[in-house]
Formats: C-alpha cells, sequence, structure tokens
C-alpha cells in the first residue's frame, strides 16, 4: 500500500505531461516509475547516494547518477529537465540550498518543482511540545528516538532528519531560489493507526500548515 503523502503527491501531478523527470532520492526506482507514468516521461533520470539502490533502479531503465545533494552538483546540463521530484529527501540534507540552487539550473524555464517533507508544526507537534516533548522529525540523536511520546508509533531509530520545515520556512525558502508556489497539500500520517486519531488527522490535513506532511508543487519562475 502507497504512502499517503505519496498518493497525494501523484495526484498533485495529474494533468502535467513532461518529457524529461529527475527523481532526487530515487533509491531502487519504484516510485520514479510510478510519477514517470503519471506524467508520462519518456526520459526518466535518478539521483540517489545509496550505489546498490542505483543498481536496482537502473535495471527499470533509469538513468541514475551517484550524488551528495548535499555538495556535488547534479550531473546534468542546465534547463534540460521538465520536472524534478525530491520527496522525503530535504530535510536529511545538510545543505538544502545547495540542492534547490541545482534543481533551479537543471529544470527548463517553467519546469516543474514537486517536494514533500514533514511539517514540523503540524498539530501533534504543536500539542506534544506544551507538555515538554520533543517534536516528531525534529531528532536529536543518530541512535534513539529521545523525548518523543509514541516511541512504538514511530521509527525505531532516527530517520536521519536533521532539517526540519514549517510550511511557511518551505515556501519562502522555495521563493527564495526562484520558484513561484503553484500548489500546497497536506498529507497525513499512518500512525498511530486508531480510527478516532485517524479521523482527527484527517481533519487537520485538510489546513496543510498543520498537517504531518507537506507537499508542494513550484514552477521555475
Amino acid at each position: 500500500m502507497q504512502l499517503p503523502r505519496f498518493e497525494i503527491a501523484l495526484k498533485v501531478l495529474c494533468g502535467i505531461k513532461v518529457n524529461t523527470l529527475l527523481d532526487l532520492g530515487c533509491s531502487s526506482g519504484d516510485l520514479t516509475m510510478e510519477i514517470a507514468k503519471v506524467v508520462q516521461a519518456h526520459e526518466i533520470y535518478g539521483v540517489d547516494i545509496d550505489k546498490e539502490a542505483l543498481k536496482r533502479a537502473a535495471m527499470r531503465g533509469i538513468k541514475t547518477f551517484l550524488c551528495d545533494l548535499s555538495k556535488d552538483p547534479i550531473p546534468l546540463p542546465s534547463e534540460s529537465i521538465d520536472l524534478v521530484t525530491a520527496l522525503e529527501v530535504i530535510e536529511h540534507l545538510i545543505n538544502p540550498d545547495h540542492v534547490l540552487r541545482e534543481v533551479h539550473r537543471v529544470l527548463r524555464k517553467d519546469g516543474y518543482f514537486l517536494i514533500t517533507t514533514s511539517n514540523l508544526a503540524n498539530w501533534i507537534n504543536r500539542i506534544t511540545m506544551l507538555f515538554g516533548y520533543q517534536p516528531y522529525n525534529a531528532e536529536v540523536s543518530t541512535e534513539i528516538l529521545a523525548g518523543v511520546p509514541w516511541k512504538a508509533y514511530s521509527f525505531t531509530k532516527p530517520s536521519g532528519h536533521i532539517r526540519p520545515f514549517t510550511l511557511r520556512a518551505l515556501k519562502e525558502l522555495l521563493q527564495y531560489h526562484g520558484f513561484k508556489i503553484i500548489r500546497i497539500k497536506g498529507a497525513h500520517g499512518v500512525n498511530p493507526p486508531h480510527k478516532l486519531f485517524h479521523l482527527i488527522d484527517s481533519l487537520f490535513t485538510k489546513r496543510p500548515s498543520l498537517a504531518r506532511r507537506l507537499i508542494i508543487l513550484a514552477q521555475k519562475s
């Protein structure tokens, strides 16, 4: 089953048709190929830091590049890509400004950029911080999940989030790097798996600034 944030991200792309697609943090290419199908891309590129994952992606027909997005240039010509996607990537980067400049460089004029990330100011974090808990997805350790409630419903270990974003901050950063915002969506989570919690989460998701995940479609301006 696809995670809600990815299902919504694919829906955001419906109606957009492109020739070239670049997926940042493509891993083994499963989601990359789903994106390519939705936008009918003919040339598909993928970037990741995991060599083994890139081997699997290449077997799917994706043209892959080994790249540290915090510091390495994307090995593609300027203004050569119609759509760049970065799903749950930017929060892991030491230098997000570098990758945003690179995305702007490789995109053609009016090219699209789809980005998703966790929301630091989601409704759960706003409540839990009132009681002195650490907000989710703002990790203080590389070994344990420290200070958060409901550990059983989160990752068993930190997932490497080092750049937590609010909606306001992400919008401002994208605009600073030359993107105009086209569409903003929120996405709910999957845990805790209780019906009442899921209902409440879905209600808050209707307001992206309170949603657990942020989805932004931007365009090179």
